[in-house]
């Protein structure tokens, strides 16, 4: 595959978000997992047994000889899979095998009589309701096994990705990312999202039921998160700067999509960002933002090796664009026109509060 044609793609791509904009019917989902469903399991424990539930993997792990962290981690993932009562678990045909976790019961209601503080009938004259809690056991998927001798395990596993070019593709980018000290997975929960990437852990989940190019531009949108969205962005998550990240990443989704003929999907990703951002200016400056990723990620999937990330002049020129638009705007602020002496200071790095206070006092 040729080098990415980044005028035409990032034409594409702002002349779709225009046209979803102007007319929204008749376009393709934003976010495929909305529709998707896995297998339906027991329902999310409250926090306070989720953390009874991780501590008790915690021991338990640290117990069989890992480390302290590697202990934490293994926990924190298995708390994440399917864990049920034994009742639920009979229903479904498996039996514990050991291995039970002790949680806190829904609370359950008694009533009592205040003067004696012995349990009495809801309808005895004076009576109080009070709220107890009783220890439960619940068992992971893991810890169970039906009459075959297969673990619940099986059941709730991610079902594996179609042959085919894509998934080629997903492994390809995947192995990648993974080389460069992120972890990829493929959920076995349901989940609202798509995927979700989190810089802490460098931990990349993708929905365990996407499959083939849907699955391809979720993993991308979330390498692309990795790569330009970490500690070393200054920009918070959230507010008005969550639509310029978000539209970055999905750029690199939409651009890796309409390389592989994957137009549809790429409409989805064009959907995306202008549902974030409402506008194809801020669109083609996130592409342009993010077009060096898009070069790894393409080259990557189409084979090649040792493929480093190099941002490109472009990048680099649509960054300096944004941050003299950022200064600008606080020169402003502060009661300053951006220009002049003004600017020069500001673009040496001096406090603006600064620069403020001595051409007031000048003036």
């Amino acid at each position: 595959m040729n080098q990415v044609d980044h005028e035409a793609t990032r034409q594409a791509m702002t002349e779709q978000v225009a046209a979803f904009i102007a007319n929204p019917a008749g376009w393709p989902a934003a976010m495929a997992a909305r529709a998707l469903r896995l297998r339906s399991g027991h329902p999310a424990y409250s926090p306070s047994n989720h953390a009874l539930i991780v501590s008790q993997l915690w021991s338990r792990f640290t117990a069989e000889g890992l480390d302290d962290d590697d202990a934490f981690d293994a926990a924190m993932r298995a708390a994440a899979e399917e864990i049920a009562p034994r009742n639920i678990w009979a229903q479904r045909g498996y039996v514990p095998t050991g291995g039970a976790l002790a949680i806190w019961s829904l609370p359950l209601p008694k009533w009592v009589d205040p003067s004696t503080g012995k349990k009495v009938t809801k309808d005895t004259p004076g009576a109080e309701e009070r709220r107890v809690f009783r220890i439960e056991k619940t068992y992971r998927a893991a810890d169970v096994v039906n009459g075959r001798g297969e673990t619940g395990e099986a059941a709730f596993s991610t079902p594996e990705l179609p042959e085919g070019e894509a998934r080629e593709v997903f492994e390809r980018l995947a192995a990648w990312i993974t080389g460069q000290g992120w972890t990829v997975e493929r959920s076995d929960r349901d989940m609202a999202e798509d995927g979700w990437t989190a810089h802490a852990s460098r931990r990349i989940v993708v929905h365990g039921g996407l499959a083939g190019w849907a699955a391809v531009g979720t993993l991308a949108h979330e390498i692309a998160h990795a790569l330009l969205h970490g500690a070393e962005d200054e920009r918070p998550y959230a507010g008005q700067h969550r639509g310029d990240i978000e539209a970055e990443a999905e750029a690199v989704a939409f651009g890796l999509l309409t390389e592989f003929g994957q137009g549809e999907l790429a409409r989805g990703s064009a959907r995306y960002t202008a549902e974030w951002t409402r506008s194809p200016e801020r669109v083609a400056i996130a592409y342009e933002r993010s077009c060096h990723v898009l070069d790894a990620l393409a080259a990557v999937a189409t084979g090649a090796e040792d493929v480093t990330l190099t941002r490109s002049a472009k990048a680099e020129r649509a960054q300096a664009k944004a941050d003299n638009k950022a200064l600008a705007t606080a020169l402003r602020e502060a009661g300053v026109e951006p220009k002049g002496e003004a600017w020069r200071r500001a673009k040496a790095g001096e406090p603006i509060e600064a620069i403020a206070a001595d051409l007031a006092t000048a003036a």
